[in-house]
């Protein structure tokens, strides 16, 4: 027992395992259905932005985008949605203590001032298309303003 009692297994605790297993198989389908269409609206709008998107035609999970905007910095971008209200994250979500760019992305052939600004946007259940479509308008006005900063500091 490695100095370990052993005791009663949480018999409650599993069957509610079991039944949460049994209702999340069940929503999968709908729901990975509902973000892919949600994430194809945020590549839409990221596309009319001018946003490069990473492995957007390589088969991927449906709720996650991850892009950049030639010339803007990802951490600013970060901070910049974050006060209004959106948390996303720069660069991969496997190396999110380390300010480097991504390894996958420059492995890629992505230009390392590019791979800096990469963003990580993942939509969760109870995002609606509205909230995407209040995210885009902030990402543009966003987007707008820091390259307007970027051309004043060049």
């Amino acid at each position: 027992e490695s100095g370990l009692r052993s005791g009663t297994e949480n018999v409650p605790a599993i069957v509610g395992f079991g039944a949460a297993c049994e209702i999340a198989a069940e929503c999968m389908g709908e729901l990975g259905s509902r973000m892919n269409e949600m994430r194809g609206r945020v590549e839409q709008g990221l596309h009319e932005l001018g946003a490069m998107i990473f492995g957007e035609r390589a088969p991927r999970i449906p709720n996650t985008s991850y892009f950049a905007f030639k010339g803007i910095d990802g951490e600013a971008l970060v901070i910049e949605l974050d006060k209004h209200g959106y948390a996303v994250a720069a660069g991969a979500a496997c190396s999110s203590t380390s300010s480097e760019p991504s390894a996958t992305l420059l492995a890629m052939g992505v230009a390392p001032e590019v791979a800096r600004g990469a963003v990580r946007l993942s939509l969760g259940a109870g995002n609606t298309m509205g909230e995407v479509e209040g995210f885009l308008d902030t990402l543009a006005a966003t987007v707008a303003r820091l390259k307007r900063l970027t051309a004043v500091a060049v």
